[in-house]
């Protein structure tokens, strides 16, 4: 399990850090793109924007594992959701300093300006080729 967590690394970011060939592209993987938008795949910008309208919630942590990510959140209730692209999820959560919010209604988690749809532990759950080449990793 990578621990990730967002609110206590302590480490100075350069206020000018150029984020450009440092995140994968989204939903790219080395088998190809993801063309899904059922829970935990690409997010559909309706999707988003329903989202984004509705209240968040404040992430205090991030823990990944495998395709399953822990959210902690601030008023100590945790989400466990899962997601396709776990690399660039844990990718972002390095390099974008701050907290995420979650939407939890949405199953919808920003970190800084990156969007994911996560699946719920109650939403089918079917794998691609990102989550599939995850794994194979």
């Amino acid at each position: 399990m990578k621990h990730l967590n967002q609110s206590d690394q302590g480490v100075p970011r350069p206020a000018a850090l150029s984020m450009a060939g440092l995140l994968p592209p989204a939903q790219l993987g080395p088998s190809g793109l993801c063309d899904l938008y059922s829970p935990g795949h690409q997010i559909h910008y309706k999707h988003q924007a329903d989202a984004a309208g509705s209240t968040p919630r404040a992430v205090k942590d991030t823990l990944l594992d495998g395709a399953l990510v822990t959210l902690l959140l601030e008023d100590g209730d945790v989400l466990r959701w899962r997601t396709h692209d776990r690399r660039r999820l844990a990718r972002i959560l390095e390099l974008v300093s701050g907290q995420g919010a979650a939407y939890p209604q949405f199953h919808a988690l920003r970190i800084g300006p990156y969007w994911f749809n996560c699946a719920a532990e109650s939403d089918h759950w079917q794998d691609c080729r990102l989550s599939l080449a995850a794994d194979e990793a």
